[in-house]
């Protein structure tokens, strides 16, 4: 049986292990001071009965002493009970708290509508949240303890991976943009903040992954890009494009020492598609001619769409050979027709070819001669054309004279000449053909063969047929004031044939000028008529419904039928020059002239034969019976005054005839 003493003994060494063991503690859990408060208030108590049992055995004689002594002890027991309850209290409630914030946060991570993974500090899968379920297609269970290779990074180019791990291994926090593979094989893109898990002890013990879908932001820039590189009609590479690979193909030549060549296409006539046809068949037109030149080129060939209707071709390492038998095969490939509406047409082509280095260095050269050399071809009967340093010098010119021409409508540099139209029978000069000049300022007098074609490819033909028949009505109302009364022809553009204002404008100056519509004549070439459609029908018919008669100019240049004549309100024939100048001399013209004399006068047309050049050609044409004549053994063109001059003798001409 042990003694009280040990047994008192015992339970103070007890006590006294149990606090040691709870300061071991404190390191592991956050309790250990509220236990060390208990333990010690339960040491306290066993001093305190000790205390006690000791005087009742008669240890401790001092009973004032043992009595005050257990006293202050129990007061201590009190106040340490007191506190380490309160402090036990304090660490449920914390606890509390923390199971509360573990669960918030718990509940954000997986109705986080961005991807979250949580990896081991070896890269291997411990968590992924619903999002990463929904967008991949796999599973937790399926990933887990599986490393991020699941997702295929391998779509992420190398040197992105390299920096990430290395970021991230070295504690810091990785941003950027990766590529990943879902379960069903389709890639998406995701802006992807990797950052690690680091203990108190700065160790990292994992790494956590917030990823956001960004696939349809990313198919959207994508897509905007290029559109900002490429033709919304054709799909082909745009000008910018065109430009960028120009410049890195000239980096590779130079290096490599080889020719690459630059093509400048620009299509034939395409205006007047667009004018008779309408814009959404032009648009068409475009569309097949891409498909077509892409169909030609190889497969680091590109073709590009520089706008309107000119296009662009980049070969690299090609010699000059080789470009002519690829711009042969470019007009054979455009030589299939085209079926436009209820036609079949067939689209030319004129192709300008600049060789790097030898027409130049760099890309903006290469292009700018490009283009000097592809209206170098457009003005020629060639379909291409090399550039040479002598046609910078034509191309400069006629640049210059087509910006002239803006500022010769505003400050009214034409004037109008009138030839005669002699009535072959009579002799009598009752019709004048009205032609229109442009007096430059600095080149003198200049004739429309050389500025009609910059009027139509600039836009402003409308503008000057518009300033040509404004004068011609006003100076026919002149003469008629005079005495002087007169038919009078004027020559219209193929841009003229399709424009719906044109009647109206007719119509104006007839009424305000007080002429009969009946009085006027419009020219029209047979190359123009070819191309004729029911807009242009349209206009000629309302021209013929108020009273304007319509003349074949050129007749017998073109390829023009007789159904062409028969559905058309044509009122005229006019022979070319060509074939009535050498009637006498090639038999064939004489055969030309007179079968379309016959041919006309069986349509019920009048006939006018141009180039009458002596007064034997006139007889003849007299004897074939044609109606008009007019060319220089007549009378020149002239002024207006001159004109009158001239119609006061011209019976001096009649009576020669006669003779």
């Amino acid at each position: 049986m042990l003694e009280v003493s040990t047994i008192l003994w015992i339970s103070v060494v007890m006590q006294c292990l149990a606090v040691i063991l709870a300061l071991r503690l404190i390191p592991e859990t956050g309790r250990a001071l509220a236990w060390i408060l208990i333990s010690i208030a339960f040491l306290l108590m066993a001093t305190r009965r000790a205390l006690s049992l000791l005087q009742q055995e008669g240890y401790l004689q001092n009973s004032w002493l043992v009595a005050f002594s257990t006293e202050i002890v129990a007061l201590i027991i009190s106040i340490f009970i007191v506190v380490g309850v309160y402090m036990i209290r304090r660490i449920f409630e914390q606890q509390k708290n923390d199971a509360s914030q573990l669960k918030k946060l718990s509940l954000a991570i997986e109705q986080n509508p961005g991807i979250t993974i949580i990896l081991d500090t070896e890269g291997k899968i411990e968590y992924v949240n619903p999002a990463f379920t929904r967008t991949t297609g796999h599973e937790l269970e399926a990933v887990l303890g599986k490393g991020p290779d699941i997702l295929k990074p391998e779509y992420t180019d190398e040197l992105t991976l390299k920096r990430l791990w290395e970021t991230i291994k070295a504690g810091g926090i990785w941003r950027g943009v990766v590529r990943n593979q879902t379960k069903d094989g389709g890639l998406s893109w995701e802006r992807a903040c990797i950052s690690p898990v680091v203990s108190k002890n700065e160790e990292i013990t994992h790494y956590v992954a917030v990823l956001e879908d960004i696939t349809k932001e990313k198919e959207q820039t994508e897509a905007f890009e290029y559109m900002a590189m490429h033709d919304a009609l054709t799909n082909l590479p745009n000008r910018t494009l065109f430009f960028n690979r120009l410049e890195q193909a000239i980096s590779i030549a130079k290096r490599e020492e080889k020719t690459l060549a630059v093509m400048l296409m620009d299509l034939d006539d395409f205006k007047e598609i667009n004018d008779s046809l309408g814009h959404h068949v032009g648009d068409r037109v475009l569309r097949e001619v891409g498909v077509r030149l892409g169909e030609v080129i190889r497969s680091g060939d590109t073709v590009a769409r520089m706008g309107g209707d000119e296009f662009l071709v980049l070969l690299p390492f090609t010699n000059e050979q080789q470009c002519i038998t690829f711009m042969n095969r470019i007009i054979q490939v455009l030589k299939k027709p085209f079926a436009l509406e209820s036609l079949s047409v067939e689209i030319g082509a004129s192709i300008g070819l600049a060789i790097y280095p030898e027409d130049g260095d760099n890309a903006d050269l290469l292009l700018q001669h490009a283009d000097v050399a592809m209206y170098t071809a457009k003005n020629s009967a060639e379909s291409y054309s090399r550039y040479k340093k002598s046609l910078g010098d034509g191309i400069l010119n006629r640049l210059e004279l087509a910006s002239d021409f803006r500022a010769a409508i505003e400050d009214n540099q034409f004037l109008l000449h009138y030839q005669p139209m002699v009535n072959v029978k009579t002799g009598m000069a009752d019709k004048v053909e009205v032609l229109i000049r442009w007096l430059h300022p600095e080149r003198g007098l200049l004739y429309p063969d050389a500025f009609i074609s910059l009027a139509e490819q600039t836009g402003y033909m409308c503008k000057t047929t518009t300033w040509v028949i404004n004068n011609a009505f006003q100076q026919l109302s002149k003469w008629k004031k005079s005495g002087l009364d007169l038919d009078m022809s004027i020559n219209i553009s193929v841009v003229d044939l399709f424009d719906l204002g044109l009647p109206k404008l007719i119509k104006r100056n007839s009424q305000y000028f007080n002429i009969e519509p009946s009085r006027i004549t419009l020219e029209i070439t047979e190359s123009v008529l070819m191309m004729y459609t029911q807009k242009s029908l349209d206009v000629l018919t309302t021209l013929r419904n108020i009273g304007v008669s319509i003349s074949i100019d050129d007749f017998g240049t073109g390829y023009s039928s007789l159904q062409h004549l028969k559905e058309l309100p044509v009122a005229e024939l006019k022979i070319d020059k060509s074939f009535v100048m050498d009637m006498i001399k090639d038999e064939n013209d004489a055969v030309i002239v007179r079968s379309t004399i016959d041919l006309a006068h069986n349509l019920g047309l009048s006939v006018v034969a141009e180039g009458i050049e002596s007064q034997e050609i006139f007889d003849i044409l007299e004897v074939l019976g044609c109606d008009y004549g007019q060319g220089f053994h007549i009378a020149k063109p002239m002024q207006a005054k001159q004109l009158v001059t001239w119609l006061e003798s011209s019976s001096e001409f009649c009576k020669r005839r006669r003779a």
